[in-house]
């Protein structure tokens, strides 16, 4: 069972969302936090498998939290469920730390995969957000990850991985086990010296 802590200023939205993960027995929901006051202590008690971490909230803002949250327990996943679609709130999220990014507009389908996903140690983004990470890197050559340190295979997975695609859709699209699969990943990231897909972004992100 994943234990999961909402922080999200929105009471309505708030609520929404601790209905439908209460709904799903696979989910138990530990902390329900209005703000980022109390999360250490809540945490220090109880501690969660994966935060749904807002943004955009009075006192210590979400992407400070996640810097807070790593700094102390590093283990825990975090998921950013946000209204921002703009690189700055996106990067500096990935930057602090964050395992995945998704809006609220997505649906409450996605929101329930990804948390599955990212306790697994995939990095799931909207689809939108992971166009936005590729353009940055397409977008800026000079930056770009040598290549030539992978295999075909596994640059292909790279730039499927980059597009925000699960490790079910890759293994589907390129007909291989998602075990298979979990060993290409592990052979790029030792590579690349990253340890998940948010790091590979934000560390490219820091030579811009």
């Amino acid at each position: 069972m994943i234990t999961i802590a909402i922080i999200e200023d929105n009471a309505q939205y708030r609520k929404a969302i601790s209905f439908i993960i209460q709904m799903n027995n696979q989910y138990r929901l530990v902390h329900t936090l209005e703000n980022c006051h109390n999360m250490i202590s809540s945490f220090a008690e109880t501690k969660p498998d994966v935060v749904l971490m807002d943004i955009d909230m009075p006192g210590m803002n979400g992407i400070e939290a996640v810097w807070e949250i790593k700094k102390i327990f590093p283990e825990i996943k975090i998921l950013m469920l946000t209204v921002f679609e703009d690189e700055e709130k996106i990067f500096g999220a990935i930057r602090a730390g964050a395992n995945g990014y998704l809006l609220k507009k997505d649906t409450p389908q996605k929101i329930m995969g990804a948390i599955e996903a990212v306790q697994n140690g995939e990095s799931p983004m909207n689809g939108m957000i992971a166009s936005k990470v590729l353009d940055f890197f397409q977008q800026n050559k000079a930056a770009l990850i040598d290549e030539s340190l992978l295999t075909e295979r596994e640059s292909q997975i790279l730039r499927l991985l980059m597009k925000g695609n699960s490790y079910k859709e890759i293994a589907t699209e390129i007909f291989i086990s998602v075990e298979t699969l979990n060993s290409h990943v592990k052979n790029i990231y030792r590579k690349l010296n990253v340890h998940s897909r948010s790091e590979l972004a934000a560390k490219y992100s820091h030579s811009n």
